[in-house]
């Protein structure tokens, strides 16, 4: 989708978008609880612009998993849609879901595929709850419940993702590195980051500078495109231009011209 339907906003700048910190026994495994209110109207297109997370959300059309994206997702979502949800950090989802996170790479799937009855209750639960507030509260305590049995990520995994989360040469090949450095061979983190992050270490590389550049526009707005880009880690603008426009579908100039002096509220 390019925008030509309308123009295209950011998920979280469209409607009223609100997050808050998950329960300190969770603060290891959960980002953060959040909701998101549509506005009213015709609904407008909207970019979902992956973050290598995975969320569970909550509508009244149901209890679903929103796998890792590789680019930009477009929901459509009807006019005054409230939506609840629960995003695990990344490399966090595939143990509590017991599957390989490629499975569900850019797929929406009902939660009691993954937790079968226990699924179902919950989305009754939820359906019951009386206001956004208390559907976060027992969304994090069904996930709390299940922690005890709930295995950490790999060594392999966490070691990839600590290095990618810090700024490094974009033309770096991770994977290599990692190896290297870990001693354990190519293919076998590659196996990994598939199954804990749903893509391979080069995606999830590029999607984790795209983020920075977002975090970079909020805290930044008024430093240049040029400077925003380095800060992230792109080689310089053109590749920060061809990077959003194949992530998210948006220029740079639009993404900071939208979040800049965004302040999101708890």
């Amino acid at each position: 989708m390019d925008g030509s339907h309308g123009p295209l906003t950011l998920a979280k700048q469209h409607g009223i978008y609100r997050e808050r910190a998950a329960p300190d026994a969770l603060a290891g495994h959960v980002e953060c609880l959040w909701r998101h209110q549509m506005p009213s109207g015709p609904p407008a297109p909207i970019a979902v612009v992956p973050d290598g997370c995975v969320d569970i959300l909550w509508s009244d059309r149901g209890l679903v998993v929103a796998g890792p994206d590789r680019v930009a997702a477009f929901p459509v979502i009807a006019a005054g849609a409230k939506v609840v949800g629960l995003r695990f950090r990344p490399g966090v989802a595939a143990s509590f879901l017991r599957t390989s996170l490629s499975d569900i790479t850019g797929e929406i799937v009902p939660l009691d595929a993954f937790w079968g009855k226990a699924g179902r209750e919950l989305d009754a639960k939820l359906q019951d709850a009386p206001d956004w507030a208390r559907r976060a509260e027992i969304l994090a305590e069904a996930v709390l419940q299940r922690l005890p049995a709930v295995a950490p990520p790999s060594s392999d995994a966490a070691a990839c993702l600590a290095y990618l989360q810090q700024k490094h040469d974009f033309s770096d090949n991770p994977i290599r590195s990692l190896a290297a450095t870990t001693g354990t061979s190519e293919r076998t983190l590659r196996r990994r980051c598939h199954q804990h992050f749903g893509y391979g270490a080069k995606t999830l590389d590029r999607i984790l500078r795209l983020q920075r550049f977002l975090a970079a526009c909020r805290r930044e707005s008024s430093a240049s495109l040029g400077i925003l880009a380095l800060d992230a880690g792109y080689a310089d603008q053109a590749h920060l231009s061809r990077e959003t426009k194949e992530l998210a579908s948006l220029s740079p100039a639009e993404i900071r011209r939208q979040l800049g002096g965004h302040r999101q509220a708890a």
